[in-house]
């Protein structure tokens, strides 16, 4: 299956909103993630727990779900579990800010957030970069001033894949999910989308290839979001 030719599965119900990830899909990340993880498992392995039984190939989201997950089978209390997952957090925010300064655009990116708005489609990030890093980098690439809504890993909703942060975010937008879609580069992305309902577009401007996209669920992959303007202008109104 090519999801470059194939046609857009669109939601159920009139468009109405757009659901954007940030980091490689409308800004170019500039976050070490391998300084990232190896600091996250430092601390892990500070914790008492066995850095072996963790892999630098994985996911973050993985990483976190284990080690939740093992402290709870030792018994660790909420409280203390509490704690170690917001140290974790600390890090991971220290991470993201540190060359948050040299964020830029991705090619296209204003120029299409702008598009949408101007067809009266209200416009959502979803990511799992926390709140800090995800409005300097808008701030920094100017296409904060497109966005109606943010949805961020230390929100109060579960994040990505989960869809507890997709659905807060639409309710943030005043929309409902079937009048929207997801828009991004991973296949954390692709699965949060299956798991919220919604149709998923895949762009290549990250590391993930289409393939692994459209096996994950993209039903359409476009080189970047500059591509969109066009292959949704037959679904907004003129």
């Amino acid at each position: 299956m090519d999801a470059r030719k194939e046609p857009l599965r669109m939601p159920s119900k009139p468009l109405r909103a757009v659901v954007f990830d940030l980091d490689d899909t409308l800004v170019v990340s500039t976050v070490d993630f391998p300084k990232f993880k190896g600091l996250v498992l430092d601390r892990i392995a500070e914790s008492g727990d066995d850095r072996s039984a963790y892999d630098m190939s994985e996911t973050i989201v993985t990483i976190l779900e284990r080690f939740e997950g093992r402290m709870r089978a030792k018994g660790v209390s909420g409280d203390r579990l509490k704690g170690m997952m917001s140290e974790l957090d600390r890090i991971m925010d220290e991470v993201e800010l540190e060359r948050v300064g040299e964020t830029s655009p991705i090619a296209g990116a204003a120029e299409t957030l702008s598009f949408l708005r101007s067809k009266g489609l209200r416009i959502g990030i979803l990511t799992r970069g926390c709140e800090a890093y995800a409005r300097e980098a808008m701030r920094r690439t100017g296409i904060d001033r497109f966005v109606d809504a943010v949805e961020c890993r230390n929100s109060d909703a579960r994040p990505k894949p989960y869809p507890d942060s997709y659905l807060r975010l639409v309710a943030a937008l005043g929309v409902s999910k079937e009048e929207t879609v997801f828009v991004g580069d991973h296949a954390i992305d692709a699965r949060c989308a299956e798991n919220a309902g919604v149709p998923f577009i895949g762009v290549g401007t990250g590391d993930v290839p289409e393939r692994v996209l459209v096996e994950a669920g993209a039903t359409m992959f476009l080189k970047d979001v500059g591509e969109l303007t066009e292959r949704l202008r037959p679904f907004l109104p003129d």
